[in-house]
């Protein structure tokens, strides 16, 4: 396989890169709870310390939980790779550098973990548990999923959109090459 490597982009060493997805996570949470209160019945709030406890863990949890998520698509594209996890710069990651994918393998794998997350907490919704929290954690972890949604919007740039891409997860960023193969080969 002939690779052009077209863009790296390295979240970890570009901070206005950092500034700008922050700003986005933050607009993105901001609007996801305004929209909340007009959907949600009304709460009172009260903080008590084992429930704000478990909440942070399920917190926990849950962003663990996307990055495993993350880990098995990256296996189920490219079986016999070794996936990398951990914790770079306050952001947590799952990383399969040196393993490049197609562009549809690679949006798949960025997508799956706000799909199925929202899916659960969705289903765990139907069950007796604080629908505001439930709420709160859809708006974080939606939140949270901003570098997902800009790494897709990078890989749909007009520019890259008819490109023929594969694309590498490192663990600082990814990196996105042309394939100079043609589909004959």
């Amino acid at each position: 396989m002939n690779l052009e490597l077209l863009k790296e982009i390295n979240i970890i060493q570009n901070k206005k890169l950092v500034v700008w997805l922050n700003i986005w996570s933050i607009i993105i949470f901001v609007l996801l709870i305004a929209l909340g209160l007009f959907i949600l019945p009304a709460a009172t709030i009260a903080i008590h310390i084992i429930p704000m406890l478990l909440f942070l863990l399920a917190m926990f949890v849950m962003f663990c939980f996307h990055e495993l998520i993350h880990g098995m698509f990256f296996k189920m594209f490219a079986p016999g790779s070794k996936v990398k996890y951990g914790i770079k710069s306050g952001m947590f990651y799952a990383a399969n550098p040196g393993v490049t994918y197609s562009k549809l393998p690679f949006v798949v794998i960025i997508l799956m973990p706000f799909f199925i997350i929202s899916c659960l907490l969705v289903m765990l919704s139907l069950f007796p548990i604080n629908l505001h929290a439930l709420y709160v954690l859809f708006a974080i972890h939606t939140a949270g999923c901003v570098g997902d949604f800009y790494y897709i919007g990078v890989l749909n740039n007009r520019s890259l959109f008819r490109e023929q891409l594969v694309v590498e997860d490192t663990d600082t960023g990814i990196k996105i090459y042309r394939n100079g193969t043609t589909l004959e080969q």
